[in-house]
């Protein structure tokens, strides 16, 4: 039974600042072309337009369950209890949708209902996940600053409609409207920050507190992208200034702070941040596709944004705050506080439930299929390079639904545990199964002749989730993915200025707010034989057409196609191995004027500018390209610094010599593998008194080789391909060559 592909997802992300190839910002560089996977703690499954959620098949699903079936020695039937029904589930999460092991439990009223585990753990020692392994939970950790935040405010400490310099003064931002950014404008998404970066945050097994350390000189550098207030779009950077304020109103580290005032009076004695995981050994495996080998222990340094871990039995103990059996973590007014649809405050579309709509911390207080059935469903979901989880509260009902997974997508994660907790509320009276089955699972296809008036909508429209050019015909409206431009995907016209998928399963729809122009994506997508969701989003806004200067268009042309390296990555970054390390761009991917979601300012500038709520404008960057002192160019954005390819020597084909890291910058050292050294054995010798790694690259760009993580330290040089040392300042590497 083949895995799927996970295509269509935009899961995040970390990504955090990106992160894997499920996270929002990973596969948004994916769709784009553009190789900058910065990963993006965000659970909204958004999918690509006329593309399926899942690649899996109900026929699959159901011949995949029917392989788990049983025989029973009665010709009766013995019905399976949830526990049972539920671990088939688990396991079609792992062969079917991805995952490689998974985690999930139910709470309520305090009492836990269901607590299970499946999957491997550790191929080599072939030992499976336990319900005690420990899991990041990357973006549901804003929840926790939420309580935090919400704490102090009950205590007289701390208001939400304050300003941030109230609390920070030195905090300053290179945009005079920084100085109107309130606590809840950082809970609710809408403060106008940049949204991400997460320079040197996602690590292997290091705990470096750095973007932490640093964030206040980040953001100082910085702009906003929208007046505070304006719109909610999903932000990573706020929740890392929101864990500054509780830090600087409490007098504590943050992670001090939850573990006094959270941590331990709910008894959450496997949750802990990044900063006290010490020796802990008990986190769930985690793998690259197609390789058996486990990872080193996943650490995303940005423990505001997306930094701790825990379990789902732990979860849901946090979560109960949350519903009306809350105890005494949260008064009731602080707890409810929290569901008020904040997002809606500013620009926002006019919806029902879904699954955006955010609260204060929350993706969703509004949350299909469940409010349609008068069911309130809070939900936070979190997505890692690695990691992947779904937290969900029923306030009324006194419950809490986690699932943890390695692998796999929170989106998925949350539709199993949508499924769990239907299942017990049917049980239980609450939910009727009648009503629930008899909601709409699709979009009605009845075609139409186009209103004239529509076809003003022609046109492109950008966002970080993709570039499409849409030509509205007399009948339909043709969709090309501009990182596709081959196919073109046809919508039915089918009444209201709605644009239907043949199947049903998404429309498309227009949008005329705040004076710009938006193409609306509605999609109802499920996990056959498991459950369903849906998701209406801003999908792009409409753009001018461009034409540049022909001096302008040189510079740009001049890059196409063009690799860039990261210099100011740390030797344990992940992008190293997940292929962040290198940048590039292709133009044909974006219509003229533009870089992908930015617009082309000048010969050396692409800056952000999209206004779009939710998620298509979050991670904004400007990109800055600058030729050095020694006559090379180099890209600058969030932070971060790279080199172009123009810049990079030649490895040294001689047998033997030390490579040394500048003791000044502390920058990687990258390479070409020319003809001279390509098929010869690299030999490498890492300093004992410092820490540094070699990894080696194909002529494409896929990392073949990263001894951070692998034991070996020899590898066969592949031609046309790249090397890059990093280390501590002034670590000597030794290199032979065989």
């Amino acid at each position: 039974m083949k895995k799927t592909q996970l295509k269509g997802i935009l899961a995040a992300v970390l990504l955090i600042g990106a992160l894997t190839t499920e996270s929002v910002g990973a596969y948004a560089a994916a769709t784009t072309g553009m190789t900058i996977p910065e990963t993006t703690t965000q659970s909204q499954p958004l999918t690509q337009p006329g593309v399926p959620f899942t690649d899996v098949t109900e026929d699959e699903a159901q011949a995949f369950e029917r392989s788990l079936g049983y025989e029973l020695s009665d010709t009766a039937k013995k019905e399976e209890t949830l526990a049972e029904r539920a671990k088939k589930k688990a396991k079609a999460m792992t062969v079917l949708y991805g995952a490689t092991n998974l985690q999930y439990a139910v709470m309520q009223n305090g009492e836990l209902l269901l607590s299970d585990a499946y999957g491997t753990d550790d191929a080599a020692k072939k030992t499976k996940v336990t319900t005690d392994s420990v899991y990041a939970i990357a973006s549901i950790s804003k929840m926790f600053v939420t309580a935090a935040v919400q704490q102090l405010c009950e205590q007289g400490r701390l208001d939400l409609d304050h300003t941030i310099v109230s609390y920070i003064p030195e905090f300053t931002m290179a945009d005079e409207r920084y100085k109107d950014i309130t606590v809840r404008m950082l809970l609710n998404h809408s403060s106008g920050l940049m949204g991400g970066g997460l320079q040197n945050a996602l690590l292997f097994n290091d705990s470096d507190t750095g973007y932490h350390d640093r964030f206040l000189e980040k953001l100082a550098g910085e702009r906003l992208k929208a007046d505070p207030g304006a719109y909610s779009v999903y932000c990573n950077d706020g929740f890392e200034l929101a864990e500054l304020v509780v830090e600087r109103v409490s007098g504590e580290s943050f992670s001090d702070y939850l573990q006094k005032h959270i941590f331990t009076p709910l008894g959450l004695s496997s949750t802990c941040t990044t900063v006290q995981m010490g020796t802990k050994n008990n986190t769930a495996g985690i793998y690259m596709e197609g390789d058996d080998n486990r990872l080193p222990t996943e650490y995303l340094n940005a423990i505001g944004a997306g930094g701790l871990y825990s379990t789902a039995e732990d979860l849901c103990r946090f979560g109960m705050s949350f519903t009306d059996h809350s105890g005494s973590l949260l008064s009731r007014k602080s707890v409810q506080e929290t569901f008020v649809q904040e997002g809606r405050k500013g620009q926002w579309c006019e919806e029902a439930s879904s699954m955006v709509d955010y609260g204060l911390g929350w993706d969703t207080v509004s949350m299909y299929p469940f409010e349609d059935c008068g069911i309130r469903v809070v939900e936070k979901g979190g997505d890692s390079v690695y990691y992947h989880s779904m937290l969900l509260v029923f306030p009324e009902n006194d419950m809490a639904v986690a699932v943890c997974s390695s692998g796999g997508a929170s989106a998925y994660d949350g539709i199993f545990g949508q499924y769990l907790a239907a299942e017990i509320l049917k049980e239980q009276g609450v939910l009727d199964q009648k009503q629930f089955e008899e909601l709409p699972d699709s979009f009605t296809v009845d075609k139409q002749t186009v209103p004239e008036d529509l076809k003003k909508y022609d046109g492109y429209y950008l966002s970080m989730t993709g570039n499409y050019r849409v030509k509205i015909l007399d009948q339909t409206l043709q969709l090309v993915n501009l990182n596709q431009p081959n196919t073109k995907i046809k919508f039915i016209y089918s009444g209201d200025g709605k644009f239907v998928y043949p199947d049903g399963s998404q429309m498309l729809t227009f949008l005329e707010q705040d004076g710009n122009t938006y193409l609306m994506a509605g999609t109802y997508a499920k996990l056959p034989s498991i459950s369903k969701i849906y998701s209406y989003l801003y999908a792009g806004q409409k753009v001018p057409e461009r034409k540049m200067a022909k001096s302008v268009k040189k510079a740009w042309q001049a890059r196409d196609g063009k690799n860039y390296f990261l210099l100011s990555e740390k030797y344990s970054s992940i992008k190293y191995v997940q292929g962040g390390a290198i940048i590039s761009f292709d133009l044909s991917q974006s219509p003229e004027g533009y870089l992908y979601y930015n617009r082309i300012k000048d010969a050396n500038v692409a800056e952000e500018f999209t206004d779009i709520p939710m998620s298509g404008s979050r991670d904004a960057a400007d990109f800055v390209f600058e030729t050095g002192a020694d006559g090379v160019e180099y890209l600058h954005y969030t932070g971060n610094t790279a080199i172009s390819e123009d810049g990079l020597k030649r490895l040294s084909a001689k047998k033997s010599y030390t490579v040394k890291i500048n003791g000044k910058t502390g920058n990687a050292k990258w390479f070409k593998i020319g003809r001279k050294n390509a098929d010869k054995k690299l030999c490498i010798s890492l300093p004992k008194d410092a820490n540094a790694m070699v990894a080696v690259y194909d002529s494409n760009g896929t990392c073949e080789f990263d001894s951070y993580i692998h034991n070996q330290r020899t590898v066969v040089l592949p031609e046309d391909g790249y090397i890059v040392f990093a280390g501590d300042l002034g670590a000597p590497i030794g290199v032979t060559i065989k």
